[in-house]
């Protein structure tokens, strides 16, 4: 018997995507205001200033999102992860706990190691979703890694989310997540050792 929210995937899917843009618009003012603060050491910016306070809840409340988004897909959806999407979960998973601990700990410390599992998350989402577009343009050849991804014969080269605007798949979305993550913890970090 399917799951009753079942029904509301394609507003699920719609909803991340739009977080997803959201995502990758709020990275290039974080990447902006990375390379004004550079040129500019005399006194941080608003931005700066805002990443400093809030920057452990924003960064669990993207972790949170990336965590329950893939959950819907694989227990609300019926959608399988391939082993691409384990090693991002392996990575997103225990950032949602870590950052809870931090936050009610009020430890911004975590940041190093929200950072190192960001960029490992961002490493495993970019080749996940390059290998999902080059199995997209060029489908099925012998020695394609997409094909299936492990003996259980899930295959991103079949993706159940097509390219939603055009480019973002759940890869893309995961990528994003990672960015933002990665982005504030670098922004903590370099804020306390100027400190």
């Amino acid at each position: 018997m399917p799951h009753p929210l079942m029904q509301y995937t394609f507003q699920v899917i719609s909803a991340l995507a739009l977080l997803t843009i959201l995502g990758q618009a709020i990275s290039l003012v974080f990447i902006a205001n990375f390379l004004w603060q550079m040129t500019r050491r005399d006194r941080p910016t608003p931005l700066t200033r805002l990443l400093s306070r809030r920057g452990l809840l924003f960064m669990f409340v993207i972790a949170l999102i990336a965590t329950c988004g893939s959950l819907f897909f694989s227990e609300i959806a019926g959608l399988l992860p391939c082993k691409f999407c384990w090693f991002q979960r392996i990575f997103m998973y225990p950032q949602t706990v870590l950052l809870a601990i931090a936050l009610w700990r009020r430890d911004r410390g975590i940041a190093a190691s929200i950072l190192v599992l960001s960029l490992l998350g961002m490493a495993f989402a970019s080749v996940h979703y390059f290998e999902q577009v080059r199995a997209i343009l060029h489908p099925v050849k012998i020695g394609n890694p997409l094909v299936a991804c492990d003996p259980s014969g899930i295959s991103c080269a079949a993706t159940q989310i097509k390219f939603v605007f055009g480019y973002i798949t759940i890869p893309m979305m995961a990528l994003t997540a990672f960015l933002l993550n990665a982005l504030t913890s670098f922004s903590l970090l370099r804020r306390t050792q100027e400190n």
